[in-house]
């Protein structure tokens, strides 16, 4: 009995404790508002009951002002008035805005976290670009040293180095001019190079057709023709053409300078200087002779004699 009622006075000491604090905290919320500082409010109410952090700068402190339907239950918000602090201060009393500044504070930390992201991107944009400066200024500096040395007379190096430095500042007035003025010399010592090789090639064909000049005047200085007029030559060198043209009809024909042709290796007709004593009347058997003379750079083809007595004839040195 005397244990039972020990209880019984402690449970009901409890209860009419928890009354009392419910009470005081009724009429101490009377004393606070809005703008009232945190301490202050601490300091009327005390520590609240249940406090929900939302953020560093916002939370909801909870005061119980109602009693629990069961004796001895856990104090839950739906017991409580909210008192909302915000900077310190408070911002709203008996409504609960933890909803609310929850999705503020999502929307803040997604705002923030993306704002730190592009942040971070243009940090690294910053930083790829200064390095792509960097690296850039590093290759033109590296292509000054390279191509200082080089003579201009080297026109293809020069152009191959201030392209590679044009490309890397193509709005550089001096790259473009030299890359300009080392395609100009580029070209015309390609030209130059094209007319030594073909000068060279010439004199190579030259000096094999003057080789082979020996073996050619044999079957050259053979009479050959038409029954009519035969005609023989003669390869004398540096374009000296002695030539013979002989009467195998048994009637009168006649030779002049007019009747020769000289054909050259492309098949274009060659200007010539032809001895006047290739003007004759022939008799049967008898011969004109004399010298054709033309350019020395030119290897004939053919030469040909040909009138309307003793119709067409020619030779091949070919």
């Amino acid at each position: 009995m005397r244990i039972g009622a020990i209880v019984f006075i402690a449970a009901l000491l409890l209860t009419s404790c928890a009354h009392m604090n419910i009470s005081r905290n009724r009429q101490a919320l009377k004393q606070i508002s809005p703008g009232d500082t945190q301490e202050k409010v601490f300091s009327i109410l005390g520590p609240p009951a249940l406090r929900h952090n939302i953020s560093d700068q916002r939370f909801v402190a909870y005061y119980q002002t109602k009693p629990a339907k069961v004796r001895g239950a856990a104090v839950t918000p739906a017991l409580c008035t909210p008192v909302a602090f915000e900077n310190g201060k408070v911002a709203v009393i008996g409504h609960d805005p933890t909803m609310a500044w929850t999705l503020e504070e999502k929307a803040r930390i997604h705002q923030a976290a993306v704002a730190q992201r592009e942040r971070q991107q243009a940090e690294m944009a910053a930083a790829e670009r200064e390095r792509t400066v960097t690296a850039r200024r590093n290759k033109i500096k590296a292509l000054e040293k390279k191509v200082r040395p080089v003579p201009t007379s080297n026109a293809a190096l020069n152009l191959k180095l201030y392209r590679q430095l044009l490309e890397l500042a193509p709005d550089n007035a001096r790259y473009q001019k030299k890359v300009a003025f080392y395609e100009d010399r580029l070209a015309k010592q390609q030209k130059a190079r094209h007319e030594r090789a073909l000068r060279r090639a010439e004199q190579r064909r030259l000096r094999a057709w003057e080789r082979s000049r020996e073996g050619r005047n044999k079957k050259l200085q053979q009479y050959s023709g038409n029954g009519i007029a035969e005609m023989a030559v003669h390869d004398m060198g540096d374009g000296v053409l002695y030539v013979w043209v002989k009467n195998v009809s048994q009637q009168v024909i006649t030779t002049s300078p007019d009747n020769f042709t000289l054909m050259d290796s492309q098949n274009h007709q060659a200007r010539c200087e032809i001895s006047d004593s290739l003007d004759r009347v022939l008799e049967p058997g008898s011969i004109s002779q004399g010298k054709i003379q033309c350019d020395r750079q030119i290897i004939p083809k053919a030469l040909i004699f040909q009138n309307g007595e003793s119709g067409r004839i020619s030779k091949s040195f070919q």
